[in-house]
């Protein structure tokens, strides 16, 4: 019983694996700009992010997901982060000065991973869509949503791990140029995501 519920877990993670969202690329910026160890505390953000929601969707799915699925509020205030780390992006130079990584800038690498993730509504939508479906279509309980979820979020972070270990190979590769392109498409992604949200917030 507990084996087709752990590989359940598995391909949940390698399906948001998979998801190409904004954090995809805010890491890939930082593997190429700050070095492998850089992208690991901001993944490590993320994570923490993921796994806060698992737990609110958990004990409050149905109280939680209809408020901020229609709260205005949390969605714009959703997209002028995005705006802002985007315009940020958009803005930075190759050749900027890159703080050390130590004590201020492990705590801001994890704060900056924690808040696109957690700011995302689509993120939050995800994992309540996925508790109601682990208690509902695969009726789960107790013990074996602790294995799912944790399979699921185990899963992610083995990939995100390869995805920041392929991506430090190419490292040496990078040229200014490119660097500054990435610095560009990271932050219209990231503007992007920010529109979206806007227009998900005013029209939905």
């Amino acid at each position: 019983m507990t084996f087709p519920i752990i590989l359940k877990g598995i391909l949940t993670g390698l399906l948001l694996s998979v998801y190409v969202g904004a954090t995809f690329f805010t890491v890939m910026e930082t593997v190429f700009r700050r070095g492998p160890l850089a992208a690991v505390f901001l993944n490590a953000g993320v994570w923490f992010s993921d796994i806060c929601c698992i737990f609110l969707a958990y004990f409050s799915a149905a109280e939680l997901m209809q408020p901020i699925s229609h709260n205005i509020a949390f969605k714009l205030v959703a997209a002028a982060a995005f705006l802002f780390f985007g315009l940020t992006y958009f803005l930075r130079k190759p050749g900027e000065t890159v703080k050390p990584l130590a004590g201020k800038g492990v705590a801001i690498l994890l704060i900056k991973g924690f808040a696109i993730n957690t700011l995302n509504p689509g993120v939050l939508i995800f994992w309540f869509a996925t508790m109601t479906f682990a208690v509902t279509v695969l009726k789960l309980v107790g013990v074996q949503i602790l294995y799912y979820f944790a399979t699921t979020v185990l899963t992610m972070m083995v990939v995100d791990m390869l995805k920041i270990l392929f991506s430090s190979k190419l490292r040496r590769l990078i040229t200014p140029h490119l660097m500054s392109r990435l610095f560009r498409i990271t932050g219209i992604i990231l503007i992007a995501f920010g529109i979206y949200v806007i227009i998900w917030a005013l029209w939905y």
